[in-house]
């Protein structure tokens, strides 16, 4: 019995070699620093520019450790789509919401404040 080792040859989705993926994660990175002031100002965001940019290097920095030309290529198509969608207003505005920390901190209070009524409930109970 002889072990044959599977191996496919895939084709790459747009870039060849990693350098190729990340000259298109660096174009996209600026592009989308460069978008960041006129989406705050269109979508009327509560929150400055700083924080939009901050927040959007975490996104990219989440990634930064995917190796494979496809991951990354893919990424790279789901960030173009996504930034299209911001710029023509086709994404609303708590969708950009949801990326901001912002948000969390509010679900964060307001389970809190729906437990808080179960937890003066188990206190009286003690």
């Amino acid at each position: 019995m002889s072990k044959q080792v599977a191996s496919r040859i895939v084709r790459p989705v747009l870039s060849k070699t990693p350098i190729e993926a990340r000259k298109g994660v660096n174009a996209l990175y600026r592009d989308y620093y460069r978008e960041m002031d006129w989406t705050c100002r269109s979508h009327m965001l509560d929150f400055p520019i700083s924080e939009a940019r901050a927040r959007m290097k975490q996104e990219f920095i989440k990634h930064k450790n995917v190796t494979d030309v496809r991951v990354i290529d893919m990424l790279v198509v789901k960030g173009r789509m996504q930034l299209e969608e911001i710029h023509n207003m086709w994404a609303q505005s708590y969708t950009i919401l949801s990326y901001f920390d912002h948000t969390d901190s509010q679900k964060k209070t307001a389970a809190k404040s729906s437990n808080s009524f179960l937890d003066k409930f188990y206190e009286s109970h003690d």
